[in-house]
């Protein structure tokens, strides 16, 4: 039996219908307050939250592996996120002591390795430290820039600014960040390794696409996969930031935060070429995986940057 947190996200869906399909028996949690997701076939769908140890203990019978892949992200504010991510880590590990299982899958995010690290950044890399001490055997995954059908979450919101923007997209930063999204098909079956391979524990593995790309190469790809022509302006960063601080003061669930900028102006390219060698991940190209989220090829259309 597996336990996976996160299980109504976008990331923990995936992953949990790819493990039921396989033959592998899941138990989701599902926080209070969320409905039960009803495209879960197979499935054992469990109430608890990780800020609660107590409501995790009873569903510990069977599970021999916790994948934890709840997580609190940006735009949400700082003690939100580090009471989510890394008090909520410290309780799932303390759980799966208990339970004596013998595997523990940490999915992170590829904010862990930025040089400056926002809020989310820092709380990933603390519940990382968290797992690797935990004494369990121990497997972390950081994936880069999830996309998929409807979603993930930054990507989503990109796609949406695309569509959206009146033939000009504004660029916060100088767009030249290196980037190399994953499909979310392929983060579910890094997962998936990472439960089965006998080379995967003890391992801190960058869980990225085929393809890296710039932040500008990124917007006029999306662009062409949507058939539209997007003009990129450059907005200082200087200028950006102070802007984002006061947005964020107007209206603070505001996604475009200063904190989110400073991500999005990082490289987040992570090379997948050691977690392919030792356990045999594959990820698809950016151009396949646009083609089979939109159906249009990505090297369609063209674009201008000023």
């Amino acid at each position: 039996m597996i336990f996976l947190t996160g299980v109504t996200g976008y990331v923990g869906r995936r992953v949990a219908r790819l493990l039921a399909a396989s033959g592998r028996r899941v138990r989701g949690l599902v926080p209070p307050g969320e409905g039960l997701p009803a495209d879960l076939p197979g499935v054992e769908l469990v109430r608890g939250d990780i800020l609660s140890p107590a409501t995790l203990e009873p569903h510990g019978t069977g599970v021999t592996a916790v994948v934890h892949a709840a997580a609190a992200m940006l735009p949400n504010p700082a003690e939100t996120i580090r009471s989510v991510n890394v008090d909520g880590t410290r309780h799932v590990l303390a759980a799966a002591r208990s339970w004596a299982v013998r595997r523990f899958v940490y999915v992170s995010a590829v904010s862990a390795a930025y040089p400056r690290k926002n809020s989310y950044g820092q709380s990933k890399i603390d519940a990382e430290a968290l797992v690797a001490a935990s004494g369990l055997p121990w497997v972390v995954l950081r994936p880069t820039m999830v996309y998929g059908e409807g979603g993930g979450l930054h990507f989503a919101r990109l796609v949406a600014l695309v569509r959206n923007a009146p033939g000009v997209f504004p660029v916060f930063g100088p767009g030249t960040a290196r980037l190399q999204p994953v499909h979310v098909a392929d983060v579910a079956s890094a997962v998936r390794i990472a439960l089965e391979s006998t080379s995967a524990p003890g391992g801190t593995w960058g869980v990225s696409g085929a393809t890296v790309v710039t932040f500008d190469e990124l917007v006029t790809r999306i662009a062409a996969s949507l058939g539209v022509r997007r003009r990129l302006v450059h907005v200082p960063l200087p200028l950006a930031m102070a802007a984002a601080r006061l947005a964020a003061r107007i209206s603070p669930s505001f996604f475009l935060t200063p904190e989110a900028l400073l991500g999005l102006n990082q490289d987040a390219d992570l090379d997948y070429a050691p977690f392919a060698a030792a356990c045999g991940y594959e990820p698809r190209s950016l151009d396949a995986g646009l083609a089979d989220v939109s159906g249009v090829s990505a090297r369609e259309g063209e674009w201008s940057a000023a």
